[in-house]
C-alpha cells in the first residue's frame, strides 16, 4: 500500500527508527551493539513465537519458484531470530511453510485454515490466480498478504495485498520492446488462459502494436493467429498443429526472420517445447517468454533444453538490481539447488525481513499497526533486491528486466542472463560475454 497522506506520528515510527541503522543486522555487514536495556526490551504484548503462513507452490506450474522460497525463507528465519536474541528481544518469527500446489483452491483453503489457527500475516500468492482467489478473504478479515511474483495488473488496487515485483503493465512493455529489437514484425500470441496470462498478454500486445504505429512499419500482432488454453492443459499435441499452421501461413506472407511467438506460461512450456519438435516450421522462428518461463528447471530436461536454445527463447524477469546483500542469496539457491536464483527469490528473502521488521516495530501482531508501520519500514530498508518503493496499490514501483535464455556451457544446458531491459530508457543492454 501507499504511504497514507496524513499519518499521525506514533511510537511505532520512533521503533522504526532505532531499529533500521545500516539495517539489516542479518544480512552480515558489521557488527550489532546492543541498545540500552529500556530501548531492547520487546513492547508489551509482543513475546514468543509469532508464525507467519508460507503458502509456497512446492509442486505444480511453479515448484521452480517454490523450492527456491523455501530455501530462502529458511535462511531468512534463522538470521531474523538471530538478530532478535541479540537485541534482546522476547519473540521469534516462525514460517509454517504449506505446499500450495500452484492450485488457487488448495492455496485458499490453506489460507483460510491457517487463519483458524491464529496466523494473520501470509507470504503467498506466487500466481495471480492464486492471489486473485485469497484476497477478498485477506480484505474481509483483515489478513496481510506479501506475495513476490504475482503481476497480473487486475490486482493492481489498494487492498491487503502487498507485491514486492511490479505489475504486468511494466513487463508488458519491456516484452514488446525486446521482441521488435530482436526483428520481429508479427507476433502470433499464446497464452495460458487465467488472470495472468490474460494481463500480460493484453499489455505486452497493445505495447507492441503502440511500437508498431510509430514505426511506420509492417508489422503487428496476428490475433486471429492467436491461441489461448487451458492452464491445465498437460500435453499440447492439438494445440503444436493448429500452431504451425498458423506459423507456416504467416511466414509464407512475411518472411520467417520476421515472425515470432510470444508465450505467456508457467512450467508447461516444457510440454509445448516437446509437443513442437514435431513441425520444423515452429523451430525456425523466435520464441519469446515472460517471467513464468524464466529460469524454469523442466526448461533444462534434455528433451526440451534444445528447443529452447533453437528457437532463442527469451524470458524477462524484474532484475534484483545490485545490491551487497545479493551474494549470499547467490551462493544458497547454487548450493541447494544448482540453479541461478530469479529476481523472485530476492524479492521473497525481502518481505521475510521487512514483515519482521514491521511486526517488531509495531510491537504487536496487530495488522493494521503493521501496514501502518510498512511505509516506513521500506524507506530504510536495503535488501538483496536493493530499496523497494511500493506505488499506491502497493506494488513495487520501478524495476528493470534480467533477459533470461538457456544457453550450453560445457555441453550442458543451463539458465543464463543474457540482457537487461532498462524500464527508464525502454532500451535492452546485451551482455557479451
Amino acid at each position: 500500500m501507499s504511504t497514507p497522506a496524513k499519518v499521525t506520528k506514533t511510537p511505532y515510527i520512533v521503533a522504526v527508527i532505532l531499529l533500521i541503522v545500516g539495517i539489516v543486522i542479518g544480512y552480515g555487514i558489521g557488527s550489532v551493539t546492543a541498545p540500552k536495556p529500556a530501548e531492547v526490551t520487546a513492547p508489551v504484548g509482543l513475546t514468543g513465537e509469532v508464525r507467519i503462513g508460507a503458502l509456497l507452490p512446492l509442486s505444480g506450474a511453479l515448484s521452480t519458484f517454490g523450492a527456491q522460497y523455501k530455501e530462502v525463507l529458511a535462511l531468512a528465519e534463522k538470521e531474523i531470530n538471530d538478530y532478535l536474541a541479540a537485541a534482546g528481544k522476547n519473540w521469534r518469527i516462525k514460517f509454517v511453510i504449506e505446499d500450495t500446489a500452484t492450485d488457487p483452491k488448495t492455496h485458499y483453503d490453506k489460507l483460510v485454515a491457517l487463519h483458524g489457527t491464529g496466523v494473520k500475516i501470509f507470504i503467498g500468492g506466487a500466481s495471480s490466480a492464486e492471489l486473485s482467489e485469497a484476497l477478498p478473504y485477506c480484505n474481509a478479515n483483515d489478513l496481510l498478504i506479501f506475495s513476490p511474483s504475482s503481476t497480473s495488473p487486475a490486482l493492481a488496487i489498494k487492498d491487503n495485498g502487498f507485491r514486492y515485483t511490479p505489475n504486468d503493465i511494466v513487463q508488458g512493455k519491456a516484452i514488446a520492446r525486446i521482441m521488435w529489437l530482436r526483428g520481429i514484425r508479427w507476433v502470433i500470441p499464446v497464452w495460458r488462459g487465467d488472470t495472468w496470462g490474460d494481463g500480460l498478454k493484453r499489455y505486452t500486445v497493445e505495447r507492441f502494436n503502440e511500437i508498431c504505429k510509430a514505426s511506420g512499419e509492417s508489422c503487428g500482432v496476428l490475433e486471429d493467429y492467436g491461441i489461448r488454453y487451458d492452464p491445465a492443459a498437460k500435453e499440447f499435441s492439438a494445440e503444436a498443429a493448429a500452431l504451425a499452421s498458423h506459423v507456416s501461413d504467416a511466414v509464407s506472407k512475411y518472411g520467417k526472420d520476421k515472425v515470432g511467438v510470444l508465450l505467456i506460461s508457467f512450467e508447461e512450456a516444457a510440454a509445448w517445447f516437446a509437443a513442437i519438435k514435431a513441425y520444423p516450421v515452429l523451430l525456425e522462428v523466435q520464441w519469446e517468454g515472460s517471467d513464468g518461463t524464466a529460469a524454469i528447471a523442466p526448461l533444462l530436461d534434455p528433451g526440451v533444453a534444445d528447443v529452447a536454445i533453437t528457437v532463442k527463447f527469451y524470458n524477462t524477469m524484474a532484475s534484483p538490481g545490485v545490491s551487497p546483500h545479493g551474494e549470499k542469496i547467490r551462493k544458497l539457491v547454487r548450493e541447494k539447488l544448482g540453479l541461478d536464483p530469479m529476481g523472485y527469490t530476492y524479492f521473497a528473502y525481502d518481505i521475510a525481513w521487512t514483515i519482521a521488521l514491521a511486526i517488531d516495530a509495531a510491537g504487536a501482531y496487530d495488522t493494521a499497526k503493521v501496514k501502518q508501520v510498512l511505509p516506513y519500514v521500506l524507506e530504510r530498508y536495503l535488501g538483496a533486491s536493493g530499496y523497494i518503493k511500493l506505488d499506491e496499490n502497493g506494488d513495487r514501483a520501478i524495476a528493470d528486466y534480467d533477459l533470461w535464455a538457456v544457453v550450453k556451457v560445457d555441453g550442458k544446458p543451463q539458465w543464463k542472463v543474457i540482457g537487461l531491459y532498462h524500464g527508464l530508457t525502454d532500451s535492452v543492454e546485451w551482455y557479451t560475454s
